[in-house]
């Protein structure tokens, strides 16, 4: 009598995608800077363009990774873009930014609603933590699932 192979289970074996993983990172706020500019829109670049004109327009967020803690990574710079789109596009994002690790430093980059930067800007004096779920560090890069901004420090610090 022969053996037949039994067809192997379709479920995944082993870690999870890291793409449904996620990690609290804190980071305490300790400045800001803000970047504006203003040029003649490349035709060929309809991404970033509204009409005839290009408006870039970020606000940099430093501070210090609190949590998780002992992590490689101290440093921390959040780049907050306008994007005057971000709403409009057809496909489902999967995320709302990215992250990259480098030396000490691990640098954020997250598209916000041009909407809520001038609120942002008006608060940035008084932002002190900055909290990200994210997929977790995958080569030194990142994928940023969610944000969240307080103007009061949390309450484990």
């Amino acid at each position: 009598m022969t053996k037949t192979a039994k067809p192997k289970p379709k479920s995944r074996r082993g870690r999870p995608k890291l793409e449904s993983q996620q990690v609290l990172y804190q980071i305490k706020v300790s400045g800001w800077d803000m970047s504006w500019s203003l040029n003649l829109a490349r035709p060929d670049f309809s991404r970033a363009n509204e009409g005839h004109f290009s408006e870039h327009m970020i606000l940099t967020l430093k501070g210090v990774v609190v949590y998780p803690e002992h992590f490689k990574y101290p440093e921390a710079e959040c780049q907050l873009y306008a994007d005057a789109r971000l709403f409009q596009d057809a496909e489902a994002p999967r995320g709302i930014g990215s992250m990259t690790a480098s030396g000490r430093r691990l640098t954020v980059f997250v598209s916000v609603p041009r909407e809520r930067m001038s609120s942002l800007i008006g608060a940035a004096e008084r932002l002190l933590s900055l909290e990200l779920y994210a997929t977790p560090l995958h080569y030194r890069r990142g994928l940023v699932k969610s944000i969240h901004l307080g103007t009061e420090p949390e309450p484990d610090w």
